[in-house]
């Protein structure tokens, strides 16, 4: 089988929403360089405008664009799709050598097109969430009770806007799409108690190879359907992506505020909390506690209209477990490699101080399972 590879003749740098005018965004210093001995294709390109919200889409022409740009081109990633912010050095990876015969194009153009109309493709379905870029002070202050020395406060700009879960995954979906419920409350509570049946509970006893697994069969299914298109795809959010999320603007240990008390999500209200206290024991919780998840969306939701953000089952994240960054960062995706992945948020067995915001949980390995330990998604341009 010959190598796939390249001559790029001319590259076409400059692409906004209709005619031209000021204030229209405007790609610049495009360059693309197939990666030695692969099928890769490195794009670069400079982003300016106004707006803060850009759709940003890439097209190929094999034939130094004589006829339209209609090469195969869907195995894309990188800092395309919606929600990019202006910036320069912008980053596409594009897998030719999935999309293109193993043959010789002497003539490749790539256009990338930028449009400031900052609209996200439509959701999928009424549960996802749009979350839009924005940037965030990440970790805890020194005067929050409790706090663990890894929460470290640092500002983090989160440039893509993305799609997030209105809910965990639930067991009804999960069965959907990997066609097994591993869960273990299906008919019993943590104590083998009988419960009824709910497939709108979290589902649980996943691991986080299972979770990204999910999000891969998802992906397939939904592009394959229409339902995404190609560059998009489904993934576990980062853990920035998961606290500026669950934060939804608030800088206080929970979205609702410095404290949680019974009523106020599934947790083991034996112990509430309260930021400026510490662990606060309840004898006699006025909410009696649930050895077991709840229905998801039984509790209020946040200002994004995310649920159970804080309690009812951990969620997986992408990042392996590490230090945060010092200073200011843009996008972080946690340490290139470890032992442990991230979960987030607490859940039905842990008292009310695990499920702050801020708190970082990193004991688990990709392989974990537990019950009390699920997922949920993100939609955004790009794999994982």
């Amino acid at each position: 089988m010959r190598e796939l590879f390249f001559t790029w003749v001319a590259v076409l740098y400059l692409c906004a929403a209709g005619s031209l005018q000021a204030g229209a965004p405007v790609v610049s210093n495009v360059r693309a360089a197939q990666r030695a001995g692969t099928g890769l294709v490195d794009i670069y390109y400079d982003l300016a405008s106004p707006s803060n919200a850009l759709t940003v889409s890439v097209a190929v022409s094999t034939n130094s664009g004589a006829a339209a740009f209609n090469a195969p081109a869907a195995s894309l990633s990188g800092d395309l799709g919606s929600g990019i912010a202006p910036a320069t050095g912008r980053h596409v990876v594009w897998n030719a050598g999935t999309d293109l015969a193993p043959l010789y194009f002497p003539n490749v153009k790539v256009r990338v097109t930028a449009d400031d109309s900052g609209a996200p493709i439509p959701p999928p379905s009424a549960g996802m969430v749009w979350i839009p870029p924005g940037t965030f002070v990440m970790g805890s202050p020194a005067s929050e009770a409790e706090r663990y020395s890894d929460e470290v406060q640092h500002t983090v700009t989160l440039s893509h806007g993305f799609y997030m879960g209105k809910y965990a995954v639930t067991q009804g979906q999960y069965l959907a799409v990997v066609g097994n419920n591993p869960s273990y409350f299906q008919s019993v509570d943590a104590y083998g108690n009988p419960i009824s049946p709910d497939l709108n509970r979290p589902v649980e006893t996943v691991s986080w190879n299972d979770a990204t697994n999910y999000c891969a069969l998802l992906t397939q299914s939904d592009r394959a359907a229409g339902r995404v298109p190609s560059g998009w795809g489904y993934r576990l959010p980062t853990e920035a992506e998961r606290e500026y999320a669950c934060r939804a603007g608030t800088t206080t240990a929970f979205h609702f505020g410095s404290a949680i008390h019974g009523g106020m999500a599934n947790f083991y209200d034996y112990y509430e909390y309260d930021a400026a206290i510490g662990d606060i024991y309840v004898a006699s919780p006025s909410v009696p506690w649930l050895p077991r998840t709840t229905t998801v969306g039984s509790y209020a939701p946040n200002a994004f209209g995310l649920y159970d953000m804080h309690g009812n089952v951990w969620e997986w994240c992408q990042d392996w477990y590490g230090a945060y960054p010092t200073g200011s960062v843009t996008d972080p995706q946690g340490p290139a490699s470890g032992s442990c992945r991230v979960i987030r948020g607490g859940g039905w067995g842990y008292s009310g101080w695990v499920c702050r915001s801020a708190y970082r949980d990193y004991f688990n390995n990709p392989a974990y399972r537990y019950c009390l330990i699920g997922f949920r998604v993100v939609l955004a341009p790009g794999q994982p």
